[in-house]
Order: C-alpha cells, then sequence, then structure tokens
C-alpha cells in the first residue's frame, strides 16, 4: 500500500508585528543615521509647516472679516450708483455689482439723479454716517495733510473697525481723537488743540488716541465729530456722497430688503445675510478663498520638496541598509523571507519619517506662531488672526511620513538582494552592475533624452501657436504646457540613469588632477548608491532655479525692449492737468501752472522747478481745439516697438501732449545733455527741433488743429481732415534712447507761428525719487496754499524716470539663495554618507601611512564633483523649457509682445559653478582632519 503525499505550496503571510519591532530597533540602532534622516524629513516640514500656519493668519474668516467690516454693527450701507433700478449686488461680496441688461441704470448719465443715503435708513433705526476725506492742519513747521474720518467712530458699536487706544471718547462738538503717529508729527499731547486750516478752519481739544485696526502704528488721521466739515466737499469722489458709510448698529436688512435698496443704487453688507446667503450670487464671482492659490502653490512647491526628501533621505537608507548587510544576512539565515526583510526596512522608514514628521511638525507649527507674533503690528487688514490650519499641517505630515516611506522601499529591495553567504564573512564589497541593468540604461537614457527634448520644443511651439488664437480658456494650451514641464523632467531622468557613465568619465579625467581627486572621483563611481541621489538632487534643485533665473532674465529683456523714456534718466516730471466739477479733463491753465509752480518751488529746497508749455490733446466735456504734431510715416505696426512703432507715436490725441515749449535750459533737462550747436542754433532762429524724425518732412514739421471736438466726438483725430494747419521749419535731433517729447520750440516760436501752447508741464531733476516725507511736504504745501485752484488740481503727482529698472534682483538672489541651501544640504549628506560607508578604506588609508588631511581634501574633492555635475547639467537644462516658449519665427499676432530668449550667463554661471566652489570650500573648511580611524584589527 503506497501513499501519495500531496505537497501544496502556500505563501506565508508576513509577520508585521514583529517585523516592525525590528524596523524600530534598527531605525534607532544607529543614533546618527537616525537623526541624519529624520533631519532630511524633519527640516521641510517645518518649514511648511510654519509657512502653512503664517500665510492660513494672513487669511481672514468670515467672522473676522465682519469684524473688520461692521465692528459690532449689524449692517452698513453705501451708495454705488444713481438712483435708477436695474443694478444688482452681490450677498457676500458686497460691494460687486451688476446691471441687469437694458435696466434704466445702464443708461445713466451725468445727469442722473443719486439718492440720499440717510432717507432710506430703516425707520426707527439708529444710523452712524462716517465719511472718509483729507483734511489740512498746523503742524509744527509746515501744514501737514492727513485723512480724516468725520463721525462717531469711537462708538462702541463700531469697536472692530476702529478701536479707542486711551483717553476718552469726545463728548462736544470741538473735541477730537488722532492716532498716535499724529500726535507725535504734530508734536501735540492729549489735551492740546488741533488746527484744521482746510476744507475748514476750526480747533480742537485732543481727547484721546484711536486707530483704524487695518491700519499700522505709523499711520497718520484725526476723528472729528458729524459736522465738522462742510456738507459738500470739493474732492469727493464720486457724485452723491460716496465717499460716506452709514453703519446701523442693530437693525440688519434681509435679503428683500437689500434688493429693494439696491433699485436705489445702494448696497448693503448685512451681518445675517453674509454669515447665511442666498443662492442669488452674481455670475463670475468666485467663492472660493484666496487660500486656494495658496494651497496651490504650497501643494506644487511641497511635491518637489517631497522629490527632493525622497532622493536624499533614499539614499541615506541605501547606505544604512549597506552597513546592516550582515544583519539583514542573519535575518535571512534564520528563516526571513523576502517580504519579511522588506516589511523591516520599511518599517525602518515609516517609524523614522513618522517621527521626522512629528518632529518637524510641531516645530514648525511653533515657528509659524512666533513668526505671528513677532509680525502681528496691530493691523488686522495684514494679520486678521492666528490660524493654525489642522488640515494643512496633518497633510504636510502625512506627505513627511510618505516621503520617509518611499524612501525605505527603494532600500527595502536592495536588502533583499544580498549575498548571504558573503554577507555572513563580512564582505562589504559593492555589487557589481548586472548586464541587464546595463543594456536597460543603455536604451532607456537616449530614448528619455530625445524624447524629453523633442516633446519640451513641440509642446513650446504649440503653446505659442495656441495662445495666438482668440480663445478663452484654452484647455489644449494647458495641456501643451504640462508637456513643457513634463519634458525636461524626462531628459533629467535619463541624465540621472547615465550618471554612473558621467561619473566613470570624470573618475577617469580627474587621475591628473592628483591622488585625492582619483580617490574622490573613483570612490563616487562605484558607490552610487548614494551618489546618484545627491547629483540628482542637486542637479533637480539648479534646473529650477536656472528656469526662473533665464524667464526672469527674457521678461526683463522684453520690459527693456519695450520700455519708452519719458524724459532722461533722472527727470521728475507732472502735469498740471485740469478737471472740471463734473471730472472731465479742461486741459491747462496757465495761472492754475504758475500758481502750483511757486508753491511747489517754496517746498522744494535747492531744486529748481522748470515750467514748459505743451499742447492739449484731450477733449473735455466742452468744445476745444485739439493740437498734435502730423505723422509723415503713418506706420500700420502689428506689433510696438521703442523707434518707429512705439506707443508713443501711436497716441496721438489720447490726452499725453507731443509738443513742448521753454528755454534752451528746458530742452537740456528733458534730454539730458548739452544741446548740439545745430539745436541751438535752430531755437534761436524760430525753428522747431523734433526729436521724432517721423515728424518731419522736407525740413519741417506741420502742426495740426482740430476745432470744436468733445468727449463725445466718436471720429479720430487721424482719420479726420484738420481744420487748419502750420508749418515750421525744423531740425532733427533723435535722443537714444528716444523720449516722449515729439516736438520742442521756444514761446517765441509757437506763438509766431500760432500754435496754441499753454504752459501745462513741471519738470526738474533730481539724484533719486521723491521720498514719501518729501512728497507729503508737497501736497501739503499745496493743500495749504492752491486755495481755490485745488480744486481743478488735485496735487503734485511727479512720475521720474528711472529708467527700464531690474525689479527681479531680489527674485534672483533668493533663487541663489534656495539653491545654495539645497545644494548644501545635500552635498553634507552625500559627505556625511560618504565618511560613514568609507569606515574601513579611512583604515586601510591609515595603515598604509595615509596623512590625515588626506580624508579633507577626498571630501572636499568629492563635493566639488558631484555638485558640478549636477550644478552644471541642471543649469543647462533650465534653458530648455525657456528656449521652447521663445521658440517663434514670426511677429506673433497684433497686440502682442514677443517673449526673446536671454540667459542671464553671469547669474547662471554663478549658479553652475560659483555655488560648487563655495559648497566646496565650505566642505574644506568643516570636514576637518579628525580623529585618526580606531584599526580594528579583527573582525
Amino acid at each position: 500500500m503506497s501513499r501519495t503525499v500531496v505537497r501544496s505550496r502556500t505563501r506565508t503571510p508576513v509577520a508585521l508585528g514583529p517585523a516592525l519591532r525590528l524596523g524600530r530597533r534598527l531605525a534607532f540602532a544607529k543614533a546618527g543615521r537616525a537623526v541624519l534622516i529624520m533631519s532630511l524629513i524633519g527640516i521641510p516640514t517645518a518649514g511648511f509647516a510654519a509657512a502653512a500656519v503664517v500665510v492660513q493668519s494672513t487669511l481672514p474668516t468670515v467672522q473676522e472679516q465682519l469684524r473688520y467690516d461692521l465692528g459690532h454693527a449689524a449692517a452698513q450701507m453705501r451708495l454705488s450708483g444713481p438712483d435708477l433700478p436695474g443694478m444688482r449686488q452681490d450677498p457676500v461680496q458686497w460691494q460687486l455689482t451688476d446691471s441687469a441688461r437694458d435696466s434704466p441704470v445702464t443708461t445713466a448719465d451725468e445727469d442722473s439723479p443719486w439718492a440720499e443715503l440717510l432717507d432710506h435708513v430703516p425707520a426707527g433705526a439708529e444710523a452712524i454716517p462716517v465719511r472718509t476725506t483729507q483734511v489740512v492742519v498746523a503742524g509744527p513747521e509746515v501744514p501737514v495733510a492727513v485723512s480724516a474720518d468725520e463721525g462717531a467712530t469711537w462708538s462702541p458699536a463700531l469697536d472692530g473697525h476702529w478701536h479707542v487706544l486711551s483717553g476718552r471718547a469726545p463728548t462736544a462738538p470741538d473735541q477730537a481723537m488722532v492716532t498716535p503717529a499724529t500726535l507725535e508729527r504734530l508734536h501735540l499731547t492729549v489735551g492740546d488743540t488741533l488746527t484744521v486750516t482746510d476744507p475748514v478752519r476750526q480747533r480742537f481739544t485732543v481727547t484721546g488716541t484711536m486707530r483704524d485696526a487695518a491700519s499700522g502704528p505709523d499711520a497718520e488721521g484725526v476723528f472729528l465729530p458729524s459736522g465738522s466739515l462742510p456738507a459738500e466737499l470739493p474732492h469727493s469722489v464720486q457724485r452723491g456722497g460716496s465717499d460716506t458709510t452709514v453703519y446701523l448698529p442693530e437693525v440688519a436688512p434681509t435679503w428683500s430688503e437689500i434688493r429693494a435698496l439696491n433699485a436705489h443704487g445702494i448696497v448693503v453688507e448685512s451681518r445675517p445675510v453674509v454669515l447665511d446667503p442666498p443662492a442669488d450670487r452674481l455670475e463670475g464671482v468666485p467663492t472660493g478663498t484666496t487660500v486656494d492659490a495658496y494651497l496651490g502653490a504650497m501643494a506644487l512647491v511641497g511635491v518637489f520638496a517631497a522629490f527632493e526628501v525622497a532622493l536624499l533621505a533614499g539614499a541615506a537608507f541605501l547606505v544604512g541598509t549597506r552597513a546592516d548587510t550582515r544583519t539583514y544576512a542573519i535575518v535571512t539565515s534564520v528563516g526571513g523571507g523576502r517580504g519579511f526583510v522588506r516589511a523591516v526596512v520599511a518599517g525602518s522608514g515609516l517609524v523614522l519619517g513618522a517621527a521626522g514628521a512629528l518632529l518637524g511638525t510641531a516645530l514648525g507649527t511653533g515657528l509659524g506662531v512666533l513668526a505671528f507674533h513677532l509680525l502681528d503690528d496691530g493691523n488686522v487688514g495684514t494679520w486678521p488672526g492666528l490660524h493654525v490650519p489642522t488640515l494643512a499641517l496633518v497633510t504636510i505630515a502625512a506627505v513627511a511620513v510618505a516621503a520617509g516611506l518611499v524612501a525605505a522601499l527603494v532600500a527595502a529591495r536592495s536588502a533583499t538582494r544580498v549575498d548571504v553567504l558573503a554577507a555572513l564573512r563580512g564582505s562589504l564589497r559593492p555589487a557589481a552592475a548586472r548586464p541587464r541593468t546595463e543594456r536597460r540604461r543603455r536604451v532607456w537614457v537616449p530614448v528619455l533624452v530625445v524624447t524629453g527634448t523633442v516633446m519640451t520644443l513641440a509642446c513650446g511651439a504649440g503653446v505659442l501657436l495656441l495662445n495666438d488664437r482668440p480663445v478663452q480658456q484654452d484647455r489644449w494650451a494647458v495641456l501643451a504646457g504640462v508637456g513643457v514641464a513634463l519634458g525636461p523632467c524626462l531628459v533629467q531622468l535619463g541624465v540621472a540613469l547615465a550618471s554612473p557613465w558621467v561619473l566613470a568619465g570624470v573618475a577617469r579625467l580627474s587621475a591628473r588632477l592628483g591622488l585625492s581627486a582619483r580617490i574622490a572621483a573613483r570612490d563616487a563611481r562605484r558607490n552610487p548608491v548614494r551618489t546618484v541621489p545627491v547629483l540628482a538632487s542637486v542637479m533637480s534643485v539648479v534646473f529650477v532655479a536656472s528656469v526662473v533665473i533665464t524667464w526672469s532674465a527674457s521678461e526683463h529683456a522684453r520690459f527693456v525692449r519695450g520700455y519708452e523714456y519719458t524724459t532722461a534718466v533722472g527727470v521728475a516730471t507732472a502735469t498740471v492737468s485740469l478737471t472740471d466739477p463734473d471730472g472731465y479733463g479742461d486741459g491747462y491753465d496757465a495761472a492754475v501752472t504758475d500758481r502750483a509752480a511757486r508753491v511747489l518751488s517754496g517746498a522744494l529746497d535747492g531744486v529748481r522747478l522748470h515750467v514748459l508749455a505743451v499742447n492739449r490733446e484731450d477733449a473735455g466735456q466742452e468744445s476745444t481745439t485739439i493740437t498734435t504734431p502730423h505723422d509723415f510715416v503713418r506706420r500700420d505696426c502689428p506689433t510696438s516697438d521703442t523707434t518707429g512703432c512705439a506707443t508713443f507715436l501711436q497716441s496721438v490725441g489720447s490726452g499725453e501732449p507731443h509738443i513742448a515749449a521753454g528755454t534752451l535750459d528746458d530742452y537740456a533737462l528733458l534730454t539730458g545733455h548739452r544741446p548740439s550747436a545745430e539745436v541751438r542754433r535752430a531755437l534761436a532762429d524760430g525753428e522747431a527741433v523734433s526729436l521724432w524724425p517721423e515728424y518731419v518732412h522736407d525740413g519741417a514739421v506741420r502742426i495740426d488743429s482740430f476745432r470744436d471736438r468733445t468727449i463725445d466726438d466718436a471720429a479720430l483725430l487721424e482719420d479726420t481732415r484738420p481744420d487748419a494747419s502750420t508749418t515750421i521749419p525744423a531740425v532733427v535731433d533723435v535722443q537714444t534712447p528716444r523720449i516722449k517729447i515729439g516736438v520742442f520750440m521756444t514761446r517765441e516760436t509757437a506763438a509766431a507761428h500760432g500754435v496754441p501752447l499753454v504752459d501745462g508741464l513741471l519738470a526738474m531733476h533730481l539724484s533719486q525719487d521723491l521720498t514719501l516725507s518729501q512728497y507729503d511736504e508737497l501736497s501739503s504745501a499745496w493743500q495749504s496754499n492752491g486755495g481755490a485752484d485745488r480744486e481743478r488740481w488735485g496735487g503734485p503727482g511727479f512720475a521720474y524716470e528711472r529708467g527700464p529698472v531690474d525689479e527681479q534682483a531680489t527674485v534672483q538672489a533668493l533663487v541663489l539663495a534656495l539653491a545654495a541651501a539645497v545644494t548644501i544640504g545635500a552635498t553634507a549628506v552625500a559627505v556625511g554618507l560618504a565618511r560613514s560607508d568609507g569606515r574601513l578604506d579611512d583604515e586601510v588609508l591609515d595603515a598604509i601611512g595615509a596623512a590625515p588631511v588626506l580624508r579633507r581634501r577626498v571630501s572636499a574633492w568629492q563635493a566639488a564633483i558631484l555638485t558640478t555635475v549636477g550644478a552644471v547639467v541642471g543649469t543647462l537644462l533650465g534653458l530648455l523649457p525657456i528656449r521652447a516658449l521663445t521658440l517663434r519665427f514670426d511677429g506673433g499676432p497684433t497686440g502682442t509682445t514677443h517673449l526673446p530668449f536671454v540667459a542671464d550667463w553671469p547669474v547662471l554661471a554663478l549658479l553652475a559653478l560659483g555655488l560648487p566652489l563655495l559648497v566646496t570650500a565650505g566642505t574644506w573648511l568643516t570636514a576637518g582632519r579628525g580623529r585618526r580611524p580606531v584599526v580594528r584589527r579583527a573582525h
């Protein structure tokens, strides 16, 4: 009788509990390695957690927004349009309005009636009107213009929007409150007298200090009782008193009542409506908050940071796994399967990732709270309140744990390929590359590099072609843009796979650089487990930095190419352009300009103010004469440039004067250099000077006049025959660069040829732009001494010509700093792992009599090799996506400006070569000679 034994193969389940316990013990068996991995995970986590707290604390909640908007009041009302039906507001974003098609409000004009706001306050409801304007008060030296809030802003019902700091609230019409900064500036104390000189002259006793909750401690302002200022202010923002807000302390209109008020041009913010809004929202109004954009940006940066952490932590895990080879061999020899070994290594990553994530999240949260308290200056507009975003912090911690686990999984796969017998004998020789792996590398490297390059260039061209179409929200353009971002990633992956070949080539070249370089290069080549991740990390972060720097340089080049100089650099100009009571342009008035020049000259210390006559090119409500120079070329420009197709040439009749008259000194001021002999002769002989050749024909300029023009005229000046023309002999004096002065002549020449020019341009030369205090002095001088002319000219607004200043220097410095920080961190990891992994090498070198300083040189050379290769490759790859997005062979559609490809080579050289040099020098200084290794004679 025979017995047949049937054996079935079953997969033994992995004992996760013991595996995790063993993984936890192995994770902390080497304290230095554990601290390194937790730091790699915890430091970025802390940074993101701190940023999340700070960013969230700048975004007000609905309750905090209502706290500032209403204080303790129930609602507020404000005029938004004429008293005509058809307007409706959004219930939440209450200042956003829309008008029904063909409704009466769509046909409103300047004669349409406006409602009286207080007449529409609910019957029996308490109302607190507050009006904001600007007043002039007597200062210790010169009058000072400050913002004024007229009304019972100190009412307890409005506490939260305004806040009383010290003293008591006014109880009489001749009492007022001010901000602490105003007290300091006016050299006053509580109990002193404040003198308002404009728009009325009245004295107030200061009873205390207060401020707007959405202003900083240095904000200036006064708070006056109701009725202190005239009912009609000369500088109201709009008609109907729209600078007035009525607060309702107790009564909150319902949504139906708000819709009825909308029909009278009144918008309302009601606390219960905002807290429980109806579904009747305006179309197109975004319902999300600003936090969505911040979260999207942080998510993008977070993915990149998690990739960097996984690379560096993965290298640390791989080195640690190789150091623990004998341990895993023992586990395998006693029956531990591959799944169990992988679970042990993954458990180590999970434990270290969780520890680093928890410590980093806690530290980052604490730093964010500390930063909030240090930065909070009481301005609720900037810092509405401390917000600790629990969901965001949990997400950040989870991503950190996942990064640690992913980093460990790569090492887990390597731990299962241990030669058990060799490991038990103590062999730590790196595993030889497998032929199959080499064959795959030879196939995939060119495929990834070529595919990524072609994808980037093709998708970049596709983005340009798709953006040329007049299509809004084109999804195909977005998809092509994703290809531009994905292509360089494929190229980087191919370069990372080819890193062993690159390091092998470097090792051959380093043979001529000395013993230290040769040892460092060979060590890097024979240990790709810890060198390739570091090289890839440096390459990826430098790639991002190179993209940002190249994009910034290209954008600045486009800005410079299209920048049009108003005058020579260092000249500040202000146009004394007047407005009528209805807000329409009223041209120039020589008397107002003369008064402005005299008033402002007194406020300028040692600066000569030039007054020039200009032509009028803007039409007003009343019929007037428009004067312009004639363009004899009249180019049809699909795109603009700073010469023949400059915006200045195309803007004739837009209001910007193209003709100026003055003296020879005025011409020298505007152009920034001494006039030539020909220019001096022409001006002396009664001729004109054209700074643009387009205005000269047969040695003369032609000045066209268009009579009886109003703002309602639809015909463009260049398409209309002029009512009169005059020709003046002229010379051409083209400036480099060109400035926004078309034709210049003396006042005598303009009068002789009947050119109607009026004094209306103020100009002066300054070594730097006006400071805020200088602007304040000029504004105060005009408000105090401008008299009735203040109603026609709002005040000095000097534009200082600085030229196309590069505003991206700060961005580039920040990018370089971040790239340096990541590169230094990655190199520190590489050097630290090399020293830990190369313990036996140090023992051998010491045994054969090598100097201890050799280890320092080897560390420095290894840092130089890894950072230089990674930085150079990353910098060059960063040029690829910008080249793809600028690969245009035509001028593009009309009205667009082509982005040029401009590489900032000095900054890129600093990134590609200066950064590795800095890291190498730092490694040399910090590596140290250290102690001589203790040679283990027996194992």
